[in-house]
C-alpha cells in the first residue's frame, strides 16, 4: 500500500483524537505540564505487573536457559520479597545493576522496581574507577553484579556501604553461598524463597524511578534521573508507532515458522535502547527475548535460525556486518522481518542491503538520547521507505525546536541544535546541579546534535555541534562525507573529523574500517 507524508500526518491526528486508545492529556510532573498518553500506566510498578498474564508463554532465552513469563515472575517475586524484607530496600533506595545481559539482569530490574527502588543500570563495560564512581555517586543500597564486575571492584568494597549480590559466571543454579561480609550469591538469595509480608509501595508519577548514566565522553558519566511515568509513556509511544504503521501499510504476519514475536537483544541493557526497546517493550507485549552475552555475528545467525528470530535492533555497523557476513547464506533467516537501526545515522546503501537479504522487511530507525529514554523521533516499515536516511517523524510525546549558537530559535528547515521537551525528558543529573543547568534552557533539553525538520515533518540529524569542521570559514558536517564514503565498495565503517591546518584552520581527515583484508576499492 502506498501513501504520502501527508497521509502520515493525517493518521497521527486520527490516532490522537478523542476516544482513541492514544488520546493525550496534560500531565503534571514536578510542577510542570507535559502532554502524555492518558491510558499509559502511571508508574513503572503498575506497568510491570501487566505481563504476569502471559503465563507459560516463553519470555527469555539465554544460552541453555529458558524462562516462561511464569518462571520469570516467580523469581522476581522471591527477589523482591528478599530485597524488601531481608535487605531493607524501601521506596527511593537505589538498586544498581552491573553485569552483562542475562536473565538475572532482567529479574533484578523488575524486582527492584516493584520495591519502589530507583533502578540504576551501570555500564558493564566500565573499569574499576567508572563502576565505583557510579556505585558511590548514586548511593546504591544494593548492587547486583556478575563475578567479572565483582572482580574489578573487589578491592574497593570497603569504600561503600552497600550489599552486593553476585551472579555466577555461567548463570547457572549453582552458587557458592556467602562470599564475604558484603557479598552474597544471587542464587543463594533466590534459594531463600518467598518472604511473607511483601507490600508494593505507593509511588507517584513524578517520583524518581531510574537513573541512567550517560556515555561519559568527557570525564565521568552523569546520571540522568527519570521519573516513574517516563518509561510507561515511552512504551506507549512505541505502541503508537506500531499501530500507526500497521494501519498505514497493513498488518505484517509472522513468517519462516515463527510462532511469537522474537527479538534478538544485541544492545546492552544499560543503554536506553536495550532496556526499553529490547526488554521492557517486549515484556509488555508478550514477546520472547533472546539474549547474547556479547555480540558474535556467526552465533547471531545461528540464533536467528534456531529461535526463529523476527527482529534485531542494533547500530548500523552491526547490522551491516550481519548481512555482509560470508556465511549468511548458510542459515535460514526467513523468520527475520524487523530490522531497527539506531545509535548513528543510517549510511547510504544499508537500506538496500537489508532489502536484498530479507525482502519486504520492516526496517526502522530513530533519534533519542539517554536523557529522553530514547524517545524523540522514529519510523518503521513503509514510513521508513519514504525517507530512509532521515531519523523519522516526531513522537507525539516530544516537542522539538532548533536553535543557533546564541540560543535563538530558528525558522523551520534551518539547521541548528536540536532541543527537546516532553514527559520522558529526564528531570536532571543526579548530584550534578551545574551540569543540569548547562544542558537545560528552561525545560528544553539541549541535545548537542545538529539537525533540521523538513517540510514533510521528518527529522534529519546532520551531526554533532562539537564535530563541525570549520575549513576556511565554512561549516562542514562530517556525517555528509561519511555517507558518501559508505557508497564505496568495501567500507564497513567510516568516521570523518577535523585536524588542525595552518592555512585553512582545520582540514578534513577520514578513517575507514574495511569490510575485508583486501581493503577498499
Amino acid at each position: 500500500m502506498s501513501f504520502t507524508a501527508q497521509d502520515i500526518q493525517a493518521k497521527i491526528q486520527e490516532l490522537l483524537a478523542d476516544g482513541s486508545m492514544f488520546v493525550m492529556q496534560d500531565m503534571d510532573i514536578n510542577g510542570k505540564r507535559y502532554r502524555g498518553f492518558t491510558h499509559a500506566a502511571p508508574n513503572m510498578l503498575e506497568m510491570l505487573q501487566f505481563a504476569r498474564g502471559y503465563g507459560d508463554k516463553p519470555f527469555i532465552v539465554f544460552e541453555d536457559q529458558r524462562l516462561s513469563y511464569d518462571d520469570f515472575y516467580q523469581r522476581v517475586d522471591i527477589l523482591a520479597s528478599q530485597l524488601q524484607k531481608n535487605y531493607g530496600v524501601v521506596k527511593g533506595d537505589r538498586v544498581a545493576i552491573a553485569m552483562r545481559n542475562c536473565p538475572q539482569w532482567a529479574i533484578s530490574f523488575v524486582a527492584g522496581a516493584l520495591c519502589g527502588a530507583v533502578m540504576v543500570p551501570l555500564n558493564s563495560w566500565g573499569k574499576t574507577d567508572e563502576l565505583m564512581y557510579g556505585i558511590q555517586d548514586c548511593g546504591a543500597k544494593i548492587v547486583v553484579c556478575d563475578m567479572a564486575r565483582l572482580a574489578l571492584i573487589e578491592a574497593e568494597l570497603d569504600k561503600t556501604d552497600c550489599c552486593y549480590l553476585a551472579v555466577e559466571p555461567d548463570n547457572s543454579d549453582s552458587a557458592p553461598g556467602a562470599i564475604g561480609d558484603k557479598v552474597c550469591a544471587f542464587n543463594t538469595v533466590l534459594a531463600g524463597g518467598l518472604v511473607d509480608g511483601f507490600a508494593q509501595p505507593a509511588v507517584a508519577s513524578d517520583d524518581p524511578g531510574m537513573i541512567m548514566y550517560t556515555s561519559g565522553s568527557t570525564g565521568f558519566p552523569k546520571g540522568a534521573v527519570h521519573h516513574q511515568a517516563a518509561i510507561p509513556q515511552a512504551i506507549m509511544g512505541m505502541a503508537f508507532l506500531g499501530v500507526m504503521t500497521m494501519q498505514l501499510e497493513g498488518e505484517r504476519k509472522l513468517r519462516g515458522g515463527a510462532e511469537q514475536e522474537t527479538p534478538l537483544l544485541t544492545v546492552p541493557l544499560f543503554h536506553g535502547t536495550g532496556l526499553v526497546s529490547g526488554l521492557l517493550m517486549p515484556l509488555q507485549f508478550g514477546q520472547k527475548v533472546v539474549m547474547m552475552y556479547k555480540w558474535d555475528t556467526e552465533k547471531a545467525l545461528q540464533l536467528v535460525e534456531r529461535e526463529k528470530i523476527t527482529g534485531i535492533t542494533s547500530v548500523p555497523a552491526v547490522i551491516q556486518g550481519l548481512f555482509s557476513h560470508p556465511n549468511y547464506g548458510k542459515y535460514d533467516t526467513s523468520s527475520l522481518f524487523r530490522i531497527s537501526i539506531g545509535g548513528a545515522a543510517t549510511p547510504e546503501g544499508l537500506p538496500e542491503l537489508i532489502q536484498s537479504k530479507i525482502g519486504e522487511a520492516s526496517r526502522s530507525t530513530g533519534w533519542g538520547m539517554t536523557e529522553t529514554v530514547a524517545v524523540g523521533s522514529t519510523m518503521s516499515g513503509a514510513i521508513y521507505d519514504l525517507k530512509p536516511l532521515s531519523a523519522g517523524v516526531k513522537s507525539p510525546l516530544a516537542e522539538l525546536r532548533f536553535c543557533d549558537s546564541d540560543g535563538n530559535v530558528l525558522p523551520p528547515g534551518d539547521i541548528g541544535e536540536l532541543q527537546m521537551r516532553g514527559i520522558t525528558v529526564c528531570t536532571g543529573y543526579w548530584n550534578h546541579p551545574d551540569a543540569t543547568a548547562e544542558i537545560f534552557d528552561g525545560d528544553w533539553l539541549k541535545s548537542g546534535d545538529l539537525g533540521r525538520m523538513d517540510e514533510d515533518g521528518f527529522l534529519h540529524i546532520t551531526g554533532r555541534i562539537k564535530e563541525i569542521v570549520i575549513r576556511a570559514g565554512e561549516n562542514i558536517y562530517p556525517g555528509e562525507i561519511e555517507n558518501a564514503a559508505y557508497t564505496l565498495d568495501g567500507v564497513q565503517e567510516a568516521v570523518v573529523f577535523g585536524v588542525p591546518d595552518p592555512v585553512m584552520g582545520e582540514e578534513l581527515a577520514m578513517i575507514v574500517y574495511a569490510r575485508d583484508a583486501d581493503g577498499v576499492s
